[in-house]
């Protein structure tokens, strides 16, 4: 290539492939975290504690628990622009949730 030559960009579908290899997982818990270059996305699930008996001995139990612990999934790291990009991605996706919920 010259100097004087001028790159262009080239625009190419991308395809999803192998989605139905990966397991799929429940989150019910989100943790952010932000540095100077990504925001850390952390999923992960909490199972509610078992708690037995009368009212009472359920309460008694709930006053004992110090925490309920959050099982990790999965970690994912994303730009501020690729953070900007999937809030609108999940934004669009929950107003068509919503709409099929309405019909």
């Amino acid at each position: 290539m010259g100097d004087n030559d001028t790159v262009r960009a080239v625009s190419v579908p991308l395809l999803w492939v192998g989605l139905d290899d990966l397991p799929l997982l429940t989150s019910n818990q989100v943790l952010t975290q932000v540095d100077s270059d990504h925001v850390f996305l952390s999923f992960g699930t909490a199972t509610p504690p078992v708690l037995m008996g009368n009212e009472e001995q359920v309460r008694d139990q709930a006053k004992r628990i110090n925490y309920v612990p959050v099982k990790g999934i999965t970690r994912l790291a994303i730009s501020r622009r690729h953070l900007g990009e999937l809030i609108e991605v999940l934004q669009r996706t929950a107003d068509k949730f919503d709409a099929q919920e309405g019909e």
